[in-house]
């Protein structure tokens, strides 16, 4: 599991550390609805009010891909989100025996998301996305929980 300091701007330490936790819980989890796949309402349990902002990129590799390149370009652009601010959870999931994988960025708002998502090294890793996949799709989410009491929403968005 990835690991870095929050910002401190944004939400507080016990949110970031609450999905920190966050992992599959199932071994089937990248062909699972997003909210089956994980223990997000464990997470969430205890935690006060939390709007907050999903990116999951599902993927089917192509057989001939470069495993080290792929994950050359996604650590540059992991780090360059990192700098920009506002990543709670980085999960990158791991390809299954159809080449199908499942890896996700929690954020902090969508404006955060938008912005790194606007940097050089994320472009670069889109660009190769042809050649590496035999298909992709991104799913975006809002994640809301208004208080303490609720249960956790995750409610797809365009």
């Amino acid at each position: 599991m990835e690991r870095h300091v929050p910002s401190t701007r944004g939400v507080g330490l016990e949110v970031y550390e609450a999905f920190g936790r966050l992992a599959p819980q199932r071994a089937e989890y990248a062909s699972l609805p997003i909210r089956d796949g994980f223990d997000w309402e464990g997470c969430a349990a205890g935690l006060d009010a939390v709007d907050l902002y999903l990116v999951v990129f599902r993927s089917v590799r192509r057989a001939a891909a470069d495993d080290r390149l792929l994950k050359e370009y996604d650590d540059r652009a992991y780090d360059e989100a990192l700098a920009s601010g506002g990543v709670l959870r980085y999960f990158r999931g791991r390809v299954n025996e159809r080449r199908e994988c499942l890896s996700f960025c929690l954020w902090e708002s969508r404006r955060h998301a938008v912005t790194a998502a606007g940097k050089p090294a994320h472009g670069e890793a889109a660009r190769i996305s042809e050649e590496m996949y035999e298909s992709y799709d991104l799913e975006r989410y809002l994640v809301r929980k208004p208080r303490r009491d609720a249960g956790l929403g995750i409610e797809q968005v365009p």
